[in-house]
Formats: structure tokens, C-alpha cells, sequence
């Protein structure tokens, strides 16, 4: 009854309409086994599901001197790599060059990297789940339904954004602001040794550099990471 209901917590079951486009009329109705409409909401608006928690503290994350990363162009500079960001239509984010400095020579990784594709085999024997087998990034342009990111929840640190530049299916420029969030994150302990004789310890932390992008397919949600 609620106007921001999500459709897809209402499924129909069991009712498939097969039309003919070019003849312009249904040419098949089946109607198979009555399963009762799910009347539940699936919405997570906060007027459904209520406030978020407050028993937990805000982290602030700072980096006071900025980012470890130089950015210039689409060329990121970060620690011992270097690489280049992209984005296309189908994939969304893309790497491009990645090298790694091995004393002072800098080493070929990968060329290219990116999704390959995102399978969706739903397995149901149901008449209208059985066809269902959806790639979501070559079928439905993954790319092109990035999410713009935000600080806060999607984004925390100090971040770099990139745009996504792509077309729209009718090949019309289409300009996804804030597409991509590049960011670092503390990772634990990278290695410690205590000297038991000596008394010291000696301990180094790990960072990671995370580069991500966040697409929404229907009633989907997917967060790529390269770390």
C-alpha cells in the first residue's frame, strides 16, 4: 500500500503471459499452482525498519598529512604501484598498467583487470524462476548503473573520487559523478617479533590501498573491491 514498496517483495508466482510483439497480441497464458502474494514489506527506509543502532560510537578516520597516493589524470601513484583507472559500460571499473617498483625497476602485473561477468543462475525448477539465468554485467551493462558514492557510509577516510564517463543505451554521453572511491585503510599487523632476551618489540602495521564501485541491478546490489 505504500508508494516506496519495493515491487520485488510481491512477486506473482506461477503466472506467465507470452507476447508476440511483432503480431502485436498474447499468444500464451499459463497459470499454474495459486501461491498466496507475500504481503510483507521489503522496504528499508527507516520509517519501515526503524532508526539505525546508537549504542555505538562514531570512528573518525583522519589522515592529518592527506593521502599516501598522487593522482594525476586517471594515474595513480601509491607506495611501490603504479596504475590507471578506468571505466566501461560493461564492467564498471577497470585497472589498467598495474606495476609493481622492485628496486627501483618497475615490474609489468597485470595489464588489464577487471570483472569478467556476474552469473545468476536462480536453479528453480518454478515455471517462472527456471528461465531465469541473468549475467548482470554483460546483459544488463553493469557499468552503467554505478552508484554515485557518498562520504560517509559508502566512502570513509580521505578519499579520491572518479567519475564514470560511459553512454546510455541510445549512445548519448552519460556522466556517473563520484562513480569510483579510492581510499586507504589500516589492515592490522603486518608482522611483530617480541625479543624475549632483550625485553623489545618490534611491530609494523599493514595498509591497504581500496579501489571500488558499487552498481545497483533491479533488486540487486554489488560492491566490487580491489585491494
Amino acid at each position: 500500500d505504500e508508494p516506496d514498496d519495493s515491487p520485488y517483495a510481491h512477486p506473482i508466482e506461477n503466472f506467465i503471459v507470452i507476447y508476440d510483439l511483432s503480431a502485436g497480441k498474447v499468444v500464451q497464458v499459463q497459470d499454474d499452482q495459486v501461491i498466496p502474494v507475500p504481503r510483507a514489506s521489503g522496504n528499508y527506509l527507516p520509517k519501515y525498519v526503524g532508526p539505525s543502532r546508537t549504542d555505538l560510537k562514531p570512528i573518525s578516520i583522519t589522515q592529518p598529512e592527506g593521502a599516501s597516493f598522487q593522482v594525476t589524470g586517471n594515474h595513480v601513484q601509491w607506495a611501490d604501484w603504479t596504475f590507471r583507472v578506468g571505466f566501461t559500460p560493461r564492467e564498471g571499473l577497470v585497472l589498467h598498467q598495474l606495476k609493481f617498483r622492485d628496486k627501483g625497476v618497475e615490474r609489468p602485473v597485470i595489464n588489464r583487470a577487471s570483472l569478467s561477468e556476474m552469473v545468476v543462475p536462480y536453479g528453480d525448477t518454478a515455471p517462472v524462476q527456471a528461465k531465469k539465468n541473468a549475467f548482470d554485467s554483460g546483459e544488463y551493462n553493469i557499468g552503467n548503473m554505478a552508484n554515485s558514492l557518498t562520504l560517509g557510509c559508502d566512502c570513509l577516510g580521505e578519499i579520491q573520487y572518479f567519475d564514470g564517463i560511459t553512454a546510455d543505451s541510445l549512445g548519448n554521453p552519460l556522466t556517473i559523478e563520484n562513480a569510483i572511491c579510492m581510499h586507504e585503510e589500516d589492515d592490522s599487523i603486518l608482522w611483530k617479533h617480541f625479543d624475549f632476551r632483550e625485553g623489545t618489540a618490534e611491530t609494523r602495521r599493514s595498509r591497504k590501498l581500496v579501489i571500488s564501485f558499487i552498481a545497483t541491478v533491479a533488486n540487486y546490489e554489488y560492491a566490487f573491491y580491489w585491494h
